[in-house]
């Protein structure tokens, strides 16, 4: 882990949003989502439907926006921060 992200695909996300995060706000709205649709041992998600479910795959897709979207200020993404931080980075 550098900098709060995971690097291996199987780890969870970090509850509060990593360093360099662009969208903590967004992070905070996905980590929830991801929370509220885990894998269940029965192959289904928490919600009933099967694993991985639509919740599922957009909580994934939103934390990588979230880290990934560029500043409304006109920053460069990524600017300042480690380029291989592993899943949670594009």
């Amino acid at each position: 882990m550098i900098d709060g992200v995971p690097r291996e695909p199987a780890a969870e996300p970090p509850v509060d949003p990593p360093v360099g995060c662009a969208d903590p706000m967004l992070w905070r709205v996905a980590r929830a989502l991801h929370d509220a649709h885990r894998p269940r041992t029965d192959n289904f998600c928490e919600c009933k439907a099967f694993w991985p479910c639509a919740d599922a795959q957009l909580a994934e897709e939103a934390l990588q926006l979230a880290y990934d979207r560029p500043s409304p200020r006109g920053t460069r993404p990524g600017a300042g921060r480690n380029s291989n931080l592993g899943r949670w980075t594009a």
